[in-house]
């Protein structure tokens, strides 16, 4: 009689590991279709708020979302075009930057033998031709292939505004169909459900979006008073890597300085803009989100790292962006099923 129990315990535990890769592969494979529509749910629920402000005012919600794609199409569109332009001037001015490169390297080295009076691997580094080193390691043409075309970024806008027409469009009659399909009290937990996560998504987002835009806005001042190039492109950069939780505020105040050492050729200028961004960073994310979102979403710290991990190597920089809003929308639904109330426990922050 054990073994019998045993057994179909066994089948639930191995069907749900098949069913984890199954979901994984799909996600994978469905990369070109699935990433998009994710994307566009994300951008749906920053964009509802004012679609709902729109038909406040007596427009027609049809004519609000049109409004609101239109607006959200020439937004996405005109970064397109800056990321870009900068990426191609960063091209065109690499040759300089790589000079200063060498350069750099080479005073380094003098200066350290200096310091501890002797020479380092003096025949190995006679040996090298840094300018080819350097140039065969095509970080400029590396740029532009991992970017892509412009052409190829253009479609999947179109499809990612495709995508969140049909959703903010069907969202006025989501909730009818859900108490259509489902039995009243099916319905209205699902419906909870629904609200509950719209409810601090948004806020969470929109939290976000303020906080990203006042970092980035003082961070273009920063730059301007250090006259490092592609100020606005590097404001851009920040403004969407401080969606990535934990990391992404690093690498936005890191990728700057490290091409400030390129422009400059000189350790001094990007130690002091590291300093200067680091420290608004801090009062940003420490001090200003806290009291501007009023509560966290209480989501577990290896959790999010857990989740920014998974996205970030299935769907890369998209993933990362998108990997909260994913985790705190499957918390709100775990901790809402009770077969499944147990995840939400770990999922959170606090008991």
């Amino acid at each position: 009689m054990k073994q019998d129990a045993k057994f179909p315990a066994f089948i639930n535990i191995a069907l749900g590991i098949i069913v984890i890769f199954l979901v994984n592969w799909i996600l994978v494979i469905g990369r070109p279709i699935i990433l998009p529509f994710f994307v566009a749910i994300f951008l749906a629920f920053i964009l509802d708020p004012l679609v709902n402000l729109l038909t406040k005012i007596k427009f027609p919600r049809s004519l609000a979302v049109l409004i609101t794609i239109i607006i959200s199409f020439v937004i996405l569109y005109l970064l397109g075009l800056l990321v870009y332009a900068n990426i191609q001037g960063f091209v065109q001015q690499y040759p300089a930057y790589e000079e200063k490169l060498i350069i750099l390297l080479r005073n380094t080295v003098d200066t350290i033998e200096h310091l501890i009076g002797q020479q380092i691997n003096v025949n190995i580094w006679q040996k090298i031709d840094w300018l080819d080193t350097i140039q065969n390691m095509s970080i400029a043409s590396n740029v532009v292939s991992g970017v892509g075309t412009f052409f190829s970024f253009f479609v999947k806008m179109l499809i990612v505004i495709v995508f969140m027409a049909y959703i903010l469009v069907g969202k006025q009659n989501l909730r009818s169909k859900i108490f259509k399909a489902f039995s009243g009290h099916q319905a209205h937990r699902i419906d909870d459900i629904i609200n509950a996560a719209t409810e601090k998504i948004q806020k969470y987002l929109g939290t976000k979006i303020l906080v990203s835009f006042i970092t980035a806005l003082i961070s273009f001042i920063i730059f301007i008073i250090f006259g490092i190039d592609f100020a606005v492109f590097w404001s851009v950069v920040i403004f969407v890597f401080n969606f990535i939780p934990n990391i992404g505020s690093i690498l936005a105040s890191i990728l700057p300085v490290v091409f400030s050492i390129l422009q400059f050729g000189s350790f001094s200028t990007a130690l002091w803009l590291l300093f200067a961004l680091s420290i608004l960073q801090f009062l940003m994310g420490n001090i200003l989100e806290p009291r501007l979102m009023g509560y966290s979403l209480d989501l577990s710290p290896l959790a999010v790292i857990l989740s920014l991990i998974f996205w970030g190597y299935l769907w890369g920089v998209a993933g990362m962006l998108l990997s909260v809003p994913i985790l705190a929308t499957a918390t709100i639904i775990f901790e809402r099923i009770e077969s499944l109330k147990f995840i939400s426990v770990f999922l959170r922050g606090k008991v």
